[in-house]
């Protein structure tokens, strides 16, 4: 896998080569390799275990507060194992030895190669978490009532940029048993990114969620005069009336954004008065704001993070002709953002017991007019928002769906909406997506239909969600900093 070298957590010769590494791993991929054990002399060995693993961490600092001194309790941490599978590979059955396990194993000096194989599942295998208290690595494990529950969905993506809040890590782990009271195991890993295949996608539909704002100059703007001395501003006051309209953006019904692809919008641009006066496009931003909310026993806290893909400045492009008809529309030439993909540094949504991550999408619109070569200086900037859900963009096989259209249905239990937050009383976006609930959820595939299915096969795009697979966990770190940077 590019960049990736083990990691050794503690001193030894044991290593793992994975064979034919990928840029990221997947559900229902298998990730194989062999653990080589390098000795310079015979050495006792009562087992070796392979482990593959999935850590959500998160931790926060609690309040200050004054009533009481400020101790360990401060800091709340949880760690939850999302994904756990060992796999002995030595002794195996194959092996001769002693007849019970346990007992010692004399290797002889060389090296010596174990293979392993584990095929990723689906689902958050998170049963009860680590819960601590303190600074770095002086927490203590507590046992304090949760206030999340644990939830059952699909493996979230790898996920860093928060140091020391939160982090979501993928490793394949070997430990090298060693008997004897007065030798540490041998341990080394190795990570890994991991992109969760994506939900199955609805049915196509014509129907779009949209986000509609209206716009008006006000009336009496400066005109350009010839005079000896070149054009110049005439303070005198237009009579003509100024545009008014209103801009609309549309998605797709459900708001659902791939990975690395373009975004599927159309902006629709719809005059509300007939006037002699050209309207154009000045500018068009598009902001992608990705909140993650982090929650560690009682202390819940969201980092924000916005990815400006996309600005385009001075464009002066006219828009529909002076004089249009009452509600023309004119929809913008989706040339100007098709070819700009969401970065591969965006992870996609997801929802696991401690951290969660929700999308808005922001489309700024920014308006002028006048005519060619005489644009008022007035303009008005529009921004429009929506929520949206980003899949990943690995398919899920056809024999998964299949599998997952033959069981039979369950009914869905209502669930509580939760309120929308507050926008332009007179021109609300008109959105579909919901919020993600915090009770558990049913998952997005059941593991047992999935034993017997292979592993996804086509092209995958690029993804680069995790700065470095092999940094060492949070843990592992110097003690927790009060601020931090909320990058990705």
């Amino acid at each position: 896998m590019t960049g990736a070298q083990p990691m050794t957590l503690y001193p030894g010769t044991s290593r793992i080569q994975l064979e034919d590494p990928r840029s990221f791993y997947s559900n229902l991929d298998f990730i194989k390799g062999r653990v080589v054990l390098s000795l310079n002399k015979d050495e006792n060995v009562s087992g070796i275990f392979v482990k593959l693993e999935g850590e959500s961490r998160s931790a926060l600092v609690r309040p200050i507060n004054n009533n009481r001194p400020r101790d360990r309790s401060t800091v709340a941490m949880e760690n939850h194992k999302v994904l756990y599978k060992v796999s002995q590979v030595f002794p195996s059955d194959k092996d001769t030895g002693p007849s019970r396990r346990g007992e010692a194993y004399t290797l002889r000096a060389g090296t010596h190669e174990y293979p392993f194989r584990f095929k990723i599942p689906f689902n958050n295998g998170c049963s009860n978490p680590e819960e601590q208290f303190g600074f770095g690595n002086l927490g203590l494990t507590g046992m304090q009532h949760l206030h999340y529950r644990h939830v059952k969905r699909t493996l979230p993506p790898s996920l860093t940029g928060f140091p020391d809040k939160a982090e979501i890590r993928y490793y394949v782990k070997v430990t090298v048993q060693r008997p004897s009271l007065f030798k540490e195991n041998r341990r080394s890993a190795i990570g890994f990114r991991f992109l969760p295949i994506e939900p199955p996608r609805p049915p196509p539909s014509k129907n779009e969620v949209f986000a509609r704002r209206p716009y008006a100059f006000q009336p009496g703007g400066q005109r350009q005069k010839s005079g000896i001395f070149g054009n110049k501003r005439s303070p005198s006051m237009s009579t003509t009336p100024p545009p008014r309209g209103e801009v609309e953006a549309r998605l797709p019904s459900p708001a659902i954004v791939t990975c690395n692809e373009p975004i599927p919008l159309r902006i629709i641009v719809r005059n509300l008065n007939e006037s002699p006066e050209q309207l154009f496009l000045m500018s068009l931003q598009f902001n992608l704001i990705g909140s993650t909310e982090i929650r560690a026993i009682d202390v819940a806290r969201t980092e924000t993070i916005t990815w400006a893909m996309m600005t385009l400045q001075s464009l002066a492009i006219p828009i529909g002709s002076p004089g249009d008809k009452l509600r023309t529309e004119t929809i913008l030439d989706k040339k100007l953002w098709d070819g700009v993909p969401l970065p591969n540094t965006v992870a996609p949504s997801f929802h696991t017991c401690n951290l969660s991550r929700r999308y808005e999408l922001e489309v700024r619109v920014v308006l002028g007019y006048g005519s060619p070569g005489d644009i008022q200086p007035q303009t008005i900037s529009l921004p429009l928002r929506f929520q949206i859900e980003i899949y990943s963009g690995v398919s899920p096989p056809p024999a998964l769906l299949n599998a997952m259209a033959s069981r039979p249905t369950v009914p869905a239990q209502p669930s509580a909406q939760a309120p929308r937050p507050t926008y332009d009383p007179v021109y609300p976006p008109q959105l579909t997506t919901s919020t993600v609930p915090e009770d558990d959820a049913p998952p997005s595939y059941e593991d047992a239909i999935a034993d017997d299915i292979t592993p996804v096969d086509g092209p995958r795009r690029e993804y680069s969600g995790v700065t470095d697979v092999n940094a060492p966990p949070m843990d592992q770190k110097a003690p927790l900093r009060r601020g931090g940077g909320p990058g990705f």
